[in-house]
């Protein structure tokens, strides 16, 4: 069987999205959806349907040149971001260069030699002139930028919703669903190339001998590819396998969230949960799995609604104080 991701179904193509209808036509759906042409009216992506380098040397010109963490992938590996062969490390090398002579290294890049990118840096620290205009969401939502070779980006998920703009080259992106985790293989949650844990899963080549349960994945999974101007909407926690399809590639994502309180990822809260619960004897663990599941889940309805509202404390509405609150006692238990 192939495992091609090109042969794959596209994520649903939403169009007439304005911010007043951005919940009822995507982020409540709860699924991918691609936005074509979303920001055909950029500048730079008008740059990018003359050619790459177009888009390169735009963005040059509105770069304030500041140093950036440039990571230089050697041949051998094909651009693929992941780990070296003994797990305890990286495939990939850094350095410190000016943003202005990275866009100029990867313009000399090709797909037989050493490739070359940078990775989630604030466009308003970078680029903070450049027209990046994105209606749906409130303006003081911060933008990042991604720049490169043709990279591949192993599956992995973000903790906050995504809107992802391709801005120069093209972009595959694959996704699966979060009850796909156990299918995918995560590498380790401690050691990561870029924060978020990712897939063992080759999924340009993968090794059904030491992953056997991917094409359940596969099976489900959705893929798309998108060029200058279209974007994405990735919901929290997908799993997305990104390739930068072309010589020189640029995207400009957005992450937000109308659900975190006061900056309470889940992520910390899974470490969290593994630190506490995971050394336990079995019949300990099944005693808290159902404390978990009445008060985080609420499996058996509200698990406050027998307490009067000024009784329910943090079991009642989450307000900024209650939170801070929180987070203070959390720092003290922790010390």
């Amino acid at each position: 069987m192939s495992y091609d991701l090109a042969a794959l179904p596209s994520p649903a193509e939403v169009s007439g999205v304005t911010a007043e209808n951005f919940a009822a036509k995507i982020t409540d759906i709860y699924r991918p959806a691609v936005l074509r042409g979303f920001a055909n009216h950029w500048p730079v992506v008008q740059a990018a349907k003359q050619s790459d380098s177009a888009a390169a040397r735009l963005l040059q010109q509105h770069s304030k040149d500041t140093p950036q963490a440039l990571l230089q992938l050697p041949a051998s590996i094909n651009g693929r971001l992941f780990y070296n062969d003994t797990l305890t490390g990286m495939n990939f090398s850094g350095r410190q260069t000016r943003m202005n002579a990275a866009i100029e290294q990867m313009l000399q890049g090709r797909h037989d030699s050493e490739r070359y990118c940078i990775q989630c840096v604030s466009v308003a620290a970078n680029f903070s002139d450049l027209s990046l205009d994105n209606p749906l969401l409130p303006a003081d939502t911060k933008a990042f930028v991604w720049l490169g070779n043709s990279v591949t980006v192993p599956a992995h998920f973000d903790e906050a919703s995504n809107i992802a703009v391709v801005v120069a080259g093209k972009r595959r992106f694959t996704l699966f669903p979060p009850e796909q985790v156990a299918n995918l293989y995560i590498g380790p949650l401690d050691l990561t190339p870029a924060g978020q844990p990712v897939s063992m899963v080759n999924m340009l080549a993968p090794d059904l001998i030491a992953h056997p349960n991917y094409p359940k994945a596969y099976a489900v999974a959705l893929s798309v590819e998108l060029e200058p101007g279209d974007a994405i909407y990735i919901p929290t926690p997908w799993w997305h396998h990104v390739q930068s399809l072309s010589a020189f590639n640029a995207l400009v994502n957005y992450w937000w969230s109308d659900t975190y309180v006061a900056g309470a990822l889940p992520f910390p809260m899974l470490l969290h949960g593994l630190l506490s619960l995971k050394h336990m004897p079995v019949a300990q663990q099944q005693a808290w799995q159902q404390l978990l599941r009445h008060y985080l889940l609420a499996e058996n309805g509200d698990p406050a609604a027998h307490l009067p509202q000024h009784a329910k404390g943090i079991l009642g509405e989450m307000t900024p104080q209650l939170a801070h609150g929180i987070h203070q006692w959390l720092a003290n238990q922790l010390k």
